[in-house]
C-alpha cells in the first residue's frame, strides 16, 4: 500500500468515529429527557427567566370580555397592568429589547442572548515537539586497505662464484609489498531536529477555542514556516508544516457543558527524507463552566483534552537508537472570560501530561484580548468586527535539554488577527510570531471558521 492510500485509510478510521459521534451526540442532546420532547420547544420557559422575562405563553391570554382576535380600539382602551400579562406596561422594554441594547447582545433564535456573542476563539500557537533524527545529507568517498601485493620493482646484480673458480654475475628481480585500496562511498549523516507530523499537533485546547461551551462545527487550517531552523545546521535548515483540523462541539446541561471531538491532518515539507502527511491524534474535548453568567457575558471554567494515539506516522527511531513515545496525553485546563463594556480579556491554563514518561510534559498558560470594532446584529452579512491579541507562554517541565532526542524550548509567542462574524459563522485570520529564541519557526499563518448551530 503505497503512503498516500495508508494516509487516507488511517484518516477515515478516526473521522467516521468523530461523525458518528456527533450524530448521536447531537440526537440525544436534541431532546428532553422525556426522549420526545425537543429543546426548541422548551427553551422559551428555560430562556426567559434569566433575563427577566416570564416563563408564560408566547401569546397571552385575551382580556375579559373580548373574544379572541378582537383588535384594540379606542372604545376599548387597556389600562397597563403589570401583574396581568395580558395588560403589560407599554413603558417597559420587552427583554429582547433590553437585550438588544447591549452592543453584545444577540437575538438566539429562542428569545434571549446567544452565548458565542461575547467573545471569539483563541487562535493559538503552537507546532509540536522537536525530535532529534539522523538524517543524510550526503556522500562522503573514502579510501581502504583491502590487503597487498608483491610488486617487481626492479633488479639487482648478484656475484657467484662457480665450480671453476670464476665469478658470475646474475640479475635477480627486487619485488615489493604494495596496499590493494578500494575507494568507497559512505552516507554521510547529521543529526536533524524536527516535530514528527502527526505528533504533539493541534493538541492545544487553546487552537481555536475558548473557555465558553458553544454549539458548533469548524475547519481550520495552519501554516509553519522554517520548523527547527533555528535548532539545525543552515545547510539543512527546517521544515515547512501545514495543519488541516476538522471538529465539533455540542452543548448540554442548559449551554453549561460541552462535549467535542478534533482531528489534525498534517502536512511536512523538507529537509529531503523527512517529508509527510499524517493523520494526526483524535482528541476529545469536555467543558464545564460553573460561572456562566448570561446577562454579562462572563465565563470560569473547568475541562479537559483526551488526546488519543490513533494518528499515523509508524514507528520512528530517533537519534540515541529508541523508537519516539506515542502517547496518549491528558490535559486539565481552567479558563475565563470576562467582559468589559466593548471589550473582552479571556485565559487559560493547562497542563499536557504524556502517558510515557519520555515525551514532553508541557504547561500552558494563554492570555487574549479582544474589542468589538464594529458591532450590529441586526446586519445581514457582517454583524462584527473583533481584532485580537493573544500571548502564549509554554513550558516544558521536563525534555529541556537541546542536546536531547526529545526537545521542547520555553516558547513566548504572540498571536495577532481580526475575527469577522456573521448570523451563524465567524471567519478568522491570524499570524503568530515567536518573540524568545530559540525560534520554534519563523512564522504562523492561520484561518478559522466556526458555524454554530
Amino acid at each position: 500500500m503505497d503512503q498516500r492510500s495508508s494516509y487516507w485509510e488511517t484518516a477515515m478510521r478516526p473521522m467516521a468515529t468523530l461523525l458518528v459521534l456527533s450524530w448521536v451526540f447531537s440526537g440525544a442532546i436534541a431532546f428532553g429527557q422525556d426522549g420526545v420532547t425537543p429543546v426548541g420547544l422548551r427553551q422559551r420557559s428555560l430562556v426567559a427567566p434569566l433575563f427577566g422575562g416570564s416563563s408564560a405563553p408566547c401569546c397571552p391570554p385575551a382580556a375579559p370580555g373580548m373574544l379572541p382576535g378582537t383588535p384594540i380600539t379606542p372604545s376599548t382602551p387597556m389600562t397597563p397592568d403589570p401583574m396581568n400579562p395580558a395588560n403589560p406596561n407599554p413603558n417597559v422594554p420587552n427583554p429582547i429589547e433590553q437585550a438588544m441594547q447591549s452592543p453584545f447582545a444577540q437575538a438566539a433564535e429562542a428569545g434571549g442572548l446567544a452565548a458565542a456573542s461575547f467573545n471569539e476563539n483563541f487562535d493559538g500557537d503552537n507546532s509540536g515537539v522537536f525530535y532529534a533524527r539522523r538524517i543524510q545529507t550526503g556522500f562522503t568517498e573514502i579510501t581502504r586497505v583491502v590487503g597487498f601485493t608483491q610488486v617487481q620493482t626492479g633488479t639487482t646484480s648478484v656475484t657467484t662464484i662457480n665450480g671453476q673458480g670464476q665469478p658470475v654475475v646474475t640479475r635477480v628481480p627486487v619485488f615489493t609489498q604494495q596496499p590493494v585500496t578500494v575507494t568507497e562511498r559512505i552516507p554521510k549523516q547529521s543529526i536533524v531536529r524536527l516535530p514528527l507530523a502527526g505528533r504533539y499537533s493541534g493538541v492545544q485546547i487553546v487552537d481555536n477555542d475558548n473557555p465558553r461551551p458553544v454549539d458548533r462545527v469548524y475547519f481550520g487550517y495552519n501554516f509553519y514556516s522554517d520548523v527547527g531552523a533555528s535548532l539545525n545546521p543552515s545547510t539543512i535548515g527546517g521544515s515547512d508544516v501545514q495543519r488541516q483540523t476538522a471538529g465539533f462541539e455540542k452543548t448540554f446541561l442548559n449551554g453549561d457543558a460541552s462535549f467535542g471531538m478534533r482531528l489534525p491532518f498534517i502536512q511536512q515539507f523538507g529537509p529531503q527524507g523527512f517529508g509527510a502527511q499524517d493523520v494526526g491524534d483524535l482528541n476529545l474535548l469536555f467543558k464545564y463552566a460553573f460561572i456562566n453568567n448570561r446577562e454579562t457575558g462572563n465565563v470560569a471554567s473547568l475541562g479537559f483534552v483526551l488526546t488519543t494515539p490513533t494518528g499515523g506516522g509508524g514507528d520512528v527511531i530517533l537519534s540515541d537508537g529508541q523508537l519516539a513515545p506515542h502517547s496518549y496525553l491528558f490535559q486539565p485546563w481552567a479558563g475565563f472570560v470576562r467582559v468589559m463594556g466593548r471589550g473582552y480579556v479571556q485565559g487559560i491554563s493547562n497542563l499536557i501530561v504524556p502517558s510515557n514518561g519520555q515525551d514532553v510534559t508541557l504547561w500552558g498558560n494563554s492570555l487574549g484580548a479582544g474589542y468589538w470594532l464594529y458591532r450590529n446584529p441586526g446586519d445581514r452579512l457582517i454583524q462584527g468586527i473583533v481584532p485580537v491579541v493573544e500571548f502564549h507562554v509554554r513550558t516544558p517541565l521536563n525534555a529541556r535539554d537541546p542536546n536531547g532526542s526529545i526537545y521542547f524550548m520555553d516558547q513566548v509567542n504572540m498571536t495577532t488577527g481580526v475575527h469577522f462574524r456573521m448570523a451563524k459563522a465567524t471567519i478568522s485570520g491570524a499570524l503568530c510570531i515567536p518573540l524568545v529564541g530559540p525560534r520554534p519557526w519563523d512564522v504562523e499563518a492561520m484561518g478559522f471558521i466556526n458555524y454554530r448551530f
